[in-house]
């Protein structure tokens, strides 16, 4: 909690940005615009034809339709790999009329189609500066109580009361009986949930990422509770000769541990001391390799915590993406086109590596290096030896009691996946990347994602109980407790991750989009979009210390964005990229983040020497991933080569600016 002064300090200037807000010059008619087009691009399939090109004369009228003919060109129907308009428009006065009329009243958008005896009606709220009042609030109150929930808490309430007319009292009614109501919803009673929090919670989707992530956190305790994460981190380190080879098998066992992140930071860091220690390698180094591969890593693993909050989030986020040429239809498979734009991820891990195989180290981790090989004390401070104990007493380390249970929730979802996706098809190879395309483009996968992975958890929860319990390595009772024990620990996650959820529907009924998609116009080209947004969700998590929290705030944002002022998918799938990696890179170099914390904790290194020593590395990265990754790949460079640049650059960084610590 920061002093009464700094907090007054954050709080006025808060205020003063909010009032700053109110005179930003948010162009109406361009929100009016982008508006219609999302109003239209999503209720427009309801009037396509079964098959076949419908030629059809567009009828429009009303603000915001001069833009609709192109809408209705767009390729909507998938035929293979390709795309193809649903409707084909002319002139002709013979044509069936398709009408789309829009109506004004107040903020409120509405449009009516018609086609023959087909219909639809859609509203929306046309954003203005009201519509960044949750965005503000969330980062302001994050800045300055350093406490993402109540941030996000608060920008909730603070959209339901614009959208409530202004009234507190009756905004904060509608959420509590929204979350009362919420568990009758979700078994199938017919109720009205006004609120939003309720609303999210009662969605089955929601409720199957949430106990996906949760079964996944219990397996993950209960398999190092019974020895298989020491297991696994024993087995690696034999490899470890000197301090290149200790530092690069360090990295090693950072990396196997891609499950989740707090797991990776107290196991590489308790269990690695003795081995830098030993090969004289400084705390600073440690702390730094448990750091860079915690988060990174968990990040982009296909199985680990982060993967369900992720999807959960990219999920939401399709409605709003729906124009966007060949946009997949479930947030697994979106993870999945994104995964290659995770530049900041890749590049973090690959330069820990890379300094290994170079042997040379920049600015306060050098002198740190550089004291621990001429026989100095392995840290600056007073060198913290109580490790955390993760297995229970007596239990011998086995690494097949990680491998085993990690390995049968991955072939559980590769084979759930197959089996359900595969079922429309003639046959299927698993040599063929079309029919792996086919598979996961399958409704089946897009419709069931979340129940996959949650019934993938339990399968590698049931293997984990039965390594534990038929060879009596643990009691049932001990066994329990430590699944319920990880259960536990994400208490706080869940709470982001539905505040996010809730922030997201907020967001996405005020307009707050189409309000920055107007604010920003034709000043920012859409070339340089995906790096900016991967410096302001960095300096968001940076200064609030969570890289979830920052994923929950920039996303909503971020994504309408892209997709209004470019269309492109290769920039659309970027800029999603730069808000989760933004988000990590702000998060790896803030001091009050949790895991930049715990890393130093787990390895008994003084926490600001931790920061000072990694931010050299977290810079040189995030310098790699927006030059070569963010402005390369929307420039036209491919993606393997912007991963080659990418290296070169951070080996030309290390050589540049670093030297070897062995050197005099």
């Amino acid at each position: 909690m920061p002093s009464s002064r700094t907090l007054a300090l954050t709080l006025s200037l808060g205020a003063l940005l909010i009032a700053g807000a109110s005179a930003l010059p948010i162009d109406a008619a361009v929100v009016e615009r982008h508006t219609v087009e999302r109003l239209v691009r999503g209720e427009l399939p309801k009037l396509r034809p079964a098959e076949g090109t419908l030629t059809v004369r567009l009828v429009a009228s009303g603000p915001g339709t001069a833009t609709l003919a192109a809408v209705l060109d767009e390729p909507t129907i998938r035929e293979g790999d390709t795309r193809r308009a649903a409707f084909k428009r002319v002139e002709d006065a013979a044509a069936p009329p398709l009408t789309l009329q829009v109506t004004r009243a107040g903020p409120q958008l509405s449009v009516a189609g018609q086609l023959g005896d087909k219909r639809f009606t859609a509203s929306a709220r046309a954003g203005d500066w009201l519509s960044l009042l949750p965005p503000l609030v969330a980062l302001i109150l994050a800045i300055a109580f350093r406490h993402v929930v109540v941030a996000l808490l608060s920008a909730v309430l603070a959209g339901a009361i614009v959208l409530q007319g202004g009234n507190p009292l009756w905004a904060l009614w509608l959420e509590l009986k929204s979350l009362a109501l919420a568990p009758f919803a979700f078994f199938g009673a017919d109720v009205q949930l006004q609120g939003y929090l309720g609303r999210v919670i009662a969605d089955s989707f929601n409720l199957q990422i949430l106990g996906f992530t949760f079964a996944l956190v219990g397996l993950v305790a209960l398999v190092g509770r019974m020895g298989g994460t020491r297991g696994l981190v024993n087995r690696l380190s034999r490899f470890a000769r000197g301090p290149r080879s200790a530092q690069a098998v360090t990295s090693l066992m950072g990396t196997a541990l891609f499950f989740d992140d707090y797991a990776n930071t107290v196991v590489v860091g308790t269990t690695g001391r003795s081995l830098t220690d030993r090969n004289k390698l400084s705390r600073e180094k440690l702390a730094y390799i448990v750091d860079s591969t915690s988060a990174p890593v968990a990040g982009v693993a296909l199985v680990s915590t982060w993967i369900g909050y992720e999807v959960g989030l990219f999920d939401d986020l399709l409605a709003v993406l729906v124009g966007v040429p060949d946009m997949p239809r479930s947030g697994y498979e979106l993870f999945f086109q994104v995964l290659p734009m995770r530049f900041y991820c890749l590049f973090a891990l690959g330069l820990v590596f890379l300094g290994a195989l170079t042997n040379r180290d920049l600015g306060p981790m050098l002198k740190a290096e550089r004291r621990v090989r001429r026989g100095g004390p392995v840290s600056p401070g007073a060198v913290t030896e109580d490790a955390i104990q993760l297995e229970a007493p007596g239990v011998v380390p086995r690494a097949r009691n990680a491998i085993l249970p990690i390995g049968a929730v991955l072939v559980s979802i590769v084979c759930w996946i197959v089996w359900g996706g595969s079922a429309h098809l003639a046959s299927f190879s698993p040599f063929a990347l079309a029919d792996w395309k086919a598979v996961f483009e399958a409704d089946y996968v897009a419709d069931n994602t979340a129940f996959i992975l949650l019934g993938s958890a339990l399968v590698g929860s049931a293997v984990a109980f039965a390594l534990a319990l038929v060879p009596r390595t643990l009691t049932p009772k001990a066994a329990g407790q430590a699944y319920l024990s990880g259960l536990s620990t994400l208490a706080e996650a869940a709470t982001v991750l539905i505040l996010a959820w809730g922030i997201k529907s907020v967001c996405d009924e005020l307009g707050t989009g189409m309000a920055l998609v107007a604010l920003v116009g034709d000043a920012l080209p859409a070339v340089i979009l995906p790096v900016v947004i991967f410096v302001l969700s960095g300096l968001v998590a940076f200064a609030t210390g969570t890289s979830w929290g920052t994923m929950a705030l920039v996303l909503p944002v971020a994504a309408p964005l892209a997709a209004n002022l470019s269309g492109d998918t290769l920039i659309v799938f970027a800029s999603l990229g730069a808000v989760l990696d933004g988000a990590i890179w702000g998060d790896h170099c803030s001091p009050i983040s949790d895991t930049t914390v715990l890393s130093s904790t787990a390895s008994g290194c003084p926490h600001l020497d931790h920061v000072k020593t990694q931010l050299p590395y977290a810079t040189l990265a995030m310098v790699a991933a927006g030059l070569a990754g963010y402005v390369g790949v929307v420039v036209g460079v491919p993606i393997a080569l912007t991963y080659v640049l990418g290296f070169a650059l951070m080996t030309a960084g290390l050589y540049a600016f670093g030297r070897s610590p062995d050197a005099p």
